[in-house]
């Protein structure tokens, strides 16, 4: 059976799965503590501070980037070499430790980070035994997302303080190097909060599928198919976003901090490469969705490990090699993803990587069912504020919704994603028990509100640049609610 048939058979078979729960239980069952990362997703929330999501996805990067740098394979080493001196490799990562801290200390609230510098003051002058070390356990409990924040990037500045010391040396051997990291990996590995994810986990704060194309085709995939193919795709993505903290702008130097993350990457890739060989591909119904798996997984693996070598060959580790790294491993990753995309039949893998993640794509995808969204959800308000039916419209609403998730909520911002889960938690509950007037005016009153918020989220994405100048095809999202309205 090909590929479009099976999926065809598969599609007619199986009942309706919206996006919303098949990505928060994909990314929640990856995740070892749900518990702790719905108590992070709240704390975030809260955090009053622009761009927070990429703040924290940079800091995360690189605390996973600092973790695996201590493992010697994921070094750019000469093995051949007899006696290795780890200084340059201490300083790289001293700014990524640096940078971690900068970034930890935007994402603190000022007042809540004074009164935990204040805290760890007291427990330094305290006379008393038994108050320094009752202020010690509570710092080391970790009560909430900031305590285990502060108490990280305080564990780094100790750290920066040790490598400061440790730069004084004539060389930094193996074994020095091995210490200082089994005390910096301790310290992340024991972090409540902000613990590094492991290969393969992900966050809904800040992983997604940025792809109309591949969006629409995962929806259409049978299990385990849909599962093992977003998996895949996530990791591609994520890949491709950590590499855009290298920054190839040729005038501008390199950080430090570029190579610790550039072994991270030549570490995910190779696990990746090993997830499509060794789960996708042994595990999925066509020999074309096997095949695509197979060839995404050897071109992955062995121009990582080309890469590597050519990065722990001899000679200086200059910007120019990193660059030049940075770059074939973005090429390599928008290849796997347009491999994977023409298996599944993304709609314009034919016309390569730049046209599956076009801005402009995403955007008018995104106005168009804010718009219909919208619609639906002011006409279920207006005949729930009366006394008559109002099965009929709350059907279409739901229906909607449900088409919503599978593609446009994986495109929205995360910030954005407030509004909408928090109406989608609401909705199909109540709209099972309409028992009285006040349940049809409380549900009433939330479908307004949510079509308040999705024309304020349709009105804010028509204002970003790569929508600018592009009409609103009304007539094609007049389309779209009337077959939705007719069932």
């Amino acid at each position: 059976m090909s590929a479009a048939s099976h999926r065809a058979e598969a599609a007619k078979s199986q009942p309706a799965r919206t996006a919303r729960d098949f990505y928060v239980q994909l990314m929640r069952g990856s995740q070892p503590r749900p518990a702790l990362l719905a108590e992070r997703e709240r704390w975030l929330r809260s955090v009053r501070v622009e761009g927070r999501e990429e703040r924290l996805f940079e800091f995360e990067l690189l605390v996973r980037a600092i973790e695996r740098s201590f493992q010697l394979h994921n070094l750019p080493l000469d093995a051949s070499s007899q006696t290795v001196d780890f200084t340059e490799t201490l300083k790289d990562l001293k700014d990524a430790m640096s940078q971690a801290i900068r970034l930890a200390r935007r994402l603190l609230d000022p007042g809540h980070e004074q009164k935990l510098v204040f805290r760890r003051y007291l427990g330094s002058r305290a006379v008393d035994d038994r108050v320094r070390r009752a202020l010690l356990e509570d710092e080391l409990e970790q009560q909430t997302p900031s305590d285990s924040l502060f108490l990280l990037a305080q564990s780094f500045e100790s750290m920066c303080v040790v490598v400061d010391n440790l730069l004084g040396l004539p060389s930094v051997g193996q074994r020095v190097f091995h210490e200082v990291g089994s005390l910096t990996v301790r310290a992340i590995l024991q972090n409540r909060f902000f613990r590094p994810s492991r290969p393969l986990e992900f966050c809904l704060e800040f992983d997604r599928i940025r792809s109309v194309g591949v969006l629409d085709a995962l929806r259409l995939l049978p299990d385990p198919e849909r599962e093992l193919f977003t998996t895949s795709f996530l990791g591609l993505f994520r890949l491709l976003h950590s590499l855009g903290y290298l920054h190839l702008d040729p005038e501008r130097p390199l950080e430090r901090r570029g190579r610790v993350l550039l072994s991270l990457v030549q570490s995910e890739a190779l696990t990746l490469a090993r997830y499509l060989r060794n789960e996708v591909a042994p595990r999925t119904a066509t020999r074309t969705w096997q095949h695509a798996a197979l060839r995404a997984a050897r071109a992955v693996a062995q121009k990582t490990r080309t890469l590597s070598r050519a990065l722990s060959g001899e000679g200086a580790l200059d910007d120019e090699r990193l660059r030049g790294a940075a770059r074939d491993f973005t090429a390599l990753f928008e290849g796997a993803v347009v491999e994977l995309a023409r298996a599944v039949e993304a709609r314009g893998a034919s016309e390569g990587f730049t046209r599956l993640v076009a801005p402009a794509l995403v955007a008018q995808r995104l106005r168009n069912d804010l718009w219909v969204s919208a619609e639906l959800a002011r006409e279920a308000a207006a005949v729930l504020e009366g006394r008559t039916d109002a099965s009929v419209q709350l059907r279409a609403l739901l229906r909607f919704l449900d088409y919503f998730q599978d593609g446009s909520y994986q495109l929205l911002r995360y910030g954005d994603l407030e509004a909408v889960d928090r109406f989608l938690s609401i909705a199909g509950e109540a709209a099972q028990s309409l028992d009285g007037p006040l349940a049809r005016s409380r549900l009433g009153e939330d479908c307004a509100l949510f079509g308040d918020s999705a024309e304020a989220l349709f009105l804010r994405i028509g204002r970003r640049s790569e929508i600018t100048g592009r009409r609103f095809d009304r007539a094609h999202a007049e389309a779209v609610l009337d077959r939705f309205r007719a069932g």
